[in-house]
């Protein structure tokens, strides 16, 4: 079908505003780095002319997010001396994991990393108002002894437990607490802490976690990748190409509620029996462990210690561990005819795998004869802090609203 001749002019004209907000990005990016640059930089790095460029910086620094910061060092040749630009907006994100046993807080600019993370526990999450009340006093203080001011936040966001709608800022369903209801709007209570005119971001725990490795490891951005949250609870964050999905009621990623044995007494927060969750859950460890004679082991054991245990040669550990390789093999075998994913990221306590846990995923998922002979897909244990993935995961989305709609 021929285009009219007023669809080919409206093209046309939209086609320089397409460009200009391309190169406005893009020297954007430049400025996210963090350092002074000049004019003749911005055109090397991104290509643009530099009067293009020169007036971009203009443009930003009329908008208060970049200024000038005078004249550099003259050039190795000599001749007039370049200026120097930065990028100028100076508020803070405030970064909270409102978790079960931990409340934890950061702060970080519009850009540059998450820092000064203070932790608090322990933190009942039993009362949905004791929790906030005990949220609000802690940012309280952590921003009093920072030195950040009401005013000097552009944004705060909070990751916790459940399947959250993201839209709305609404905790729908928290199997690690179910006193605080259903449908709770999380984003509500966040405004009557730090007021209205802020940038606010609820997240899934797993989900803002899992958003982190896109920040490390940009090739992810253009795979299907499945990173898996393991620490007080089990929950997935899918990416699809740089996208997480979420589905119509949040449910995409809590894997944690899959149900791996029909035959386990073990009831799970959801109401189930068998979940993946509470069958690889230290309670359920320790009470194999006691099952097994090694009731021993279980003072003070933690999941990174039953591995620590296996890595000695500990045959009860060796044992437990066996099982837990297996309930994550049917898993991700499960997972695998749906999702297809190219790459497993694993992080929190079961990042702290050992070779026996290893050995045993990768030897039953090999069982399976519909894929390839090579490994089925990649698997990576993530190491890392958690809950810092948690917390720069969830700024990210801030940061990344913040710079979309600059124009």
């Amino acid at each position: 079908m021929r285009s009219s001749a007023k669809e080919k002019k409206e093209r046309k004209v939209a086609m320089p505003a397409d460009a200009k907000l391309i190169n406005r990005h893009m020297i954007m990016d430049v400025l996210r780095r963090g350092e002074p640059v000049t004019v003749a930089d911005i055109h090397e790095i991104t290509g643009i002319s530099r009067p293009t460029a020169m007036k971009t910086l203009q443009h930003y620094c009329e908008m208060g997010v970049a200024r000038s910061l005078g004249l550099g060092e003259s050039t190795n040749v000599g001749g007039k001396k370049p200026e120097l630009f930065c990028f100028s907006d100076e508020r803070k994100i405030l970064c909270i994991n409102l978790w079960p046993g931990e409340l934890c807080i950061g702060v970080c600019g519009l850009i540059g990393e998450v820092e000064n993370l203070k932790r608090i526990d322990p933190l009942e999450l039993n009362s949905l108002d004791a929790a906030f009340e005990r949220l609000r006093g802690a940012a309280a203080d952590y921003m009093l002894q920072a030195g950040i001011a009401l005013e000097d936040l552009y944004g705060v966001m909070l990751s916790v437990p459940g399947t959250v709608d993201y839209d709305q800022m609404m905790l729908r369903y928290n199997s690690q607490a179910p006193e605080w209801g259903v449908n709770v709007m999380l984003g509500d209570r966040l405004r009557a802490i730090f007021g209205e005119n802020r940038a606010y971001f609820v997240g899934n725990a797993g989900k803002s976690a899992g958003r982190s490795i896109l920040l490390d490891q940009p090739e992810y951005a253009s795979r299907r990748v499945m990173t898996l949250f393991t620490t007080w609870g089990v929950s997935a964050c899918m990416i699809e190409r740089g996208h997480v999905l979420n589905g119509r009621d949040s449910l995409i990623g809590e894997i944690g509620h899959m149900i791996i044995s029909d035959c386990s007494e073990v009831t799970c927060g959801c109401g189930m029996r068998g979940c993946l969750e509470r069958l690889v859950s230290l309670a359920h460890v320790k009470d194999m462990l006691r099952d097994l004679g090694a009731g021993d082991l279980c003072q003070g054991l933690t999941i990174p210690g039953l591995f620590a245990l296996s890595a000695q040669g500990d045959a009860r550990a060796q044992q437990v561990v066996r099982y837990l390789a297996h309930c994550f093999a049917v898993a991700l075998h499960n997972l695998s005819l749906a999702y297809n994913q190219e790459a497993v990221v694993i992080q929190g306590d079961f990042a702290s795998a050992d070779a026996l846990f290893d050995q045993c995923l990768r030897s039953e998922l090999a069982q399976f004869r519909y894929y390839p002979e090579e490994a089925p897909f990649a698997i990576v244990y993530d190491r890392r802090d958690i809950a810092l993935s948690a917390l720069r995961g969830g700024a990210h989305v801030i940061k990344t609203k913040y710079f979309s709609a600059l124009d």
